[in-house]
């Protein structure tokens, strides 16, 4: 299988986005997840956010991802830690899982491509059909890019390509309107930020200079570099958060 630059990426950064585990674990803990309950995580990565889920708050979790050397990555960790009767690893694309699968008790939606479709991208859209797949109860874990100024007309339309990048205060409202609680929102700090695009860009330098004749040296250059001009030129106007919103008890 090709190497490509989230893979390599991915297996250097220990969870998927400007996050930690630490982060992670406190900022769910407090809505205490449903023991030996339903959880579903969109866009799986490296695992690690599965593995936690399965590890620290007793849950049986289904992961999807599409990208194919990055699903490899996370089976590899899934089978190292042992975990592969609490965490079942799917490659396909999330809207097709999420119509096979019962009511979820916890979906975690960190950073994910159109989660339910390039059609739901906005968080109004994403939030409704999410929600119709949580349990009463169940909870939702958001996690995105989101506007801190008005960006310029390029950055807009670059982000537009792959996010529905909107300020942090839609969110709150989008929750409202697919009926989901809003318990907490964690914004991820600089040094954090700072760590995420450093940490990845490391990787795959270090990865093109020890590989100088792979054919995917080229292209996992160019997205290494497109990737930080990105992430450097957003910072200004972008931030990373976590939403966690609860559904309605029956």
């Amino acid at each position: 299988m090709r190497m490509n630059f989230h893979c390599l990426a991915y297996e250097a950064i220990e969870v998927c986005n400007a996050l930690t585990l630490d982060t992670f674990r406190a900022f769910l803990a407090p809505a205490q997840p449903k023991a030996g309950g339903r959880a579903l995580e969109i866009g799986a990565g490296n695992a690690a956010l599965a593995l936690c889920l399965a590890r620290h708050f007793d849950m049986q979790v289904e992961a999807v991802e599409v990208d194919m050397a990055v699903a490899a990555l996370a089976q590899s960790r899934i089978n190292a830690a042992g975990l592969q009767d609490r965490v079942t690893l799917s490659r396909m694309q999330s809207p097709t899982l999420l119509e096979d699968l019962p009511p979820q008790d916890l979906i975690l939606s960190i950073g994910a491509t159109d989660p339910v479709g390039e059609d739901h991208r906005h968080p109004d859209a994403a939030f409704g059909r999410l929600a119709d797949h949580l349990a009463p109860g169940g909870l939702l874990v958001w996690g995105d890019l989101y506007w801190t100024a008005e960006p310029p007309e390029p950055l807009a339309r670059v982000m537009a390509l792959t996010n529905a990048c909107t300020p942090l205060e839609d969110w709150t409202a989008a929750a409202g309107a697919a009926g989901l609680e809003v318990l907490e929102i964690h914004v991820a700090d600089d040094a954090t930020w700072q760590a995420y695009i450093e940490t990845m860009d490391r990787a795959a330098r270090a990865w093109i200079a020890a590989h100088p004749d792979r054919i995917e040296r080229p292209h996992i250059e160019a997205t290494a570099d497109r990737v930080r001009s990105f992430l450097t030129f957003a910072r200004p106007y972008t931030g990373f958060a976590l939403q966690l919103m609860r559904k309605a008890p029956a």
